[in-house]
């Protein structure tokens, strides 16, 4: 099978128009209840709890809806199922993301058991038919369509379709914010025009380093995870995913020669602080690539398209998956293709 054939490519292809769909589908009015018992107090704690690629779509989400005035946790649900089930209680507001909606974790959180019934159960699933959609109070389909592949569409489509989510319960307005996501919906298609160009500079120019940490803040943490995940998953290479201050607080060690270092430049609130961070690491002989919308004099770039800040998180994400591309061939893989799991996980 060529490249061109790889159903892995063809999914993340077509991400632009899948996204568009999740916004133009997205309904205005089906959190607006929550919302409002939100404002009223129903609600003592809002979890967000998912797994994999449907977890670290999250993210920054819950950065936006920690400035609601009750506790908001972000949590895998597995830990929250065995180790932290008192975080849900009768007035908590859980928001379930699975684009399965039948993993072994999330069946096991709605069955009960183990965790209490919330106040409101809200499941954002690619499967309206699955168990999760089934027994939730509130629904928000992401409208994926059928992925065959490791988790790209509903990766986008779950991080969006969250954002939106965050803007009703935090009461933005909404479709300022779904202008934003349709921009970079626009501008991740035109950014994606020219994938054989990028998968060739990263085979070439890249390759398969001995080590290669990637590494951000903020929202840019969802595409840190979500990239070190699906390396592993789509191209079986073990390069490490962290916060920038992680980095900074031990494995800054491993800067050398051997180090390839991915840095997202992020927002403007600690921009500075990540590429002071680059230019150190570079200066111990690291190879950095810096992620972000403009070209740096001091550090290589790879550059994603400018867009809102609060529609970033859709475009960092791009240039992994085009690496993604890149590795699995030098690694002797078909791109995206499974040998020890499948695309829904039946066991904890």
């Amino acid at each position: 099978m060529t490249l061109h054939q790889n159903l892995y490519l063809q999914d993340i292809l077509s991400e632009p128009e899948s996204l568009r769909t999740a916004l133009d589908r997205y309904a205005a009015q089906t959190l607006t209840d929550a919302a409002a018992r939100l404002k009223r107090g129903e609600f003592s704690s809002v979890v967000l709890t998912g797994m994999g690629a449907s977890y670290c779509a999250a993210y920054p989400t819950w950065l936006r809806l920690t400035a609601l005035p009750i506790p908001v946790s972000w949590v895998e649900t597995s830990e929250l199922l065995h180790y932290a089930p008192g975080l849900v209680n009768a007035r908590t507001l859980l928001v379930v993301i699975s684009q399965s909606g039948r993993s072994a974790e999330i069946l096991s959180l709605i069955s009960g058991e183990q965790v209490a019934h919330p106040a409101l159960l809200v499941g954002v699933t690619n499967d309206l038919e699955s168990p999760l959609a089934q027994q939730a109070q509130v629904v928000l389909p992401i409208h994926a369509g059928p992925e065959r592949t490791v988790s790209t569409r509903t990766y986008l489509n779950s991080l969006a379709t969250l954002l939106l989510a965050a803007c009703q319960l935090l009461e933005s307005p909404l479709e300022p914010a779904r202008a934003a996501l349709l921009v970079a919906a626009d501008s991740a298609e035109t950014f994606l025009t020219h994938w054989e160009e990028q998968v060739s500079v990263f085979r070439h120019g890249v390759g398969l380093p001995k080590r290669m940490i990637i590494a951000g803040r903020g929202s840019s943490l969802a595409a840190v995870m979500n990239g070190s995940l699906i390396l592993k998953e789509a191209a079986k290479v073990t390069y490490e995913g962290m916060s920038a201050p992680y980095f900074r607080h031990g494995p800054l060690e491993l800067a050398d020669e051997h180090l390839t270092l991915w840095m997202f430049a992020g927002a403007a609130k600690t921009r500075g602080l990540n590429r002071d961070l680059a230019v150190e690491a570079q200066g111990w002989g690291a190879r950095v690539l810096w992620v972000d919308s403009q070209p740096d004099l001091e550090l290589q770039t790879l550059l994603i398209p400018t867009v809102d800040d609060f529609a970033r998180p859709l475009v960092e994400i791009l240039p992994l998956q085009l690496y993604s591309l890149a590795a699995a061939e030098l690694n002797g893989m078909e791109a995206g293709s499974f040998r020890r799991i499948g695309k829904v996980t039946d066991r904890q």
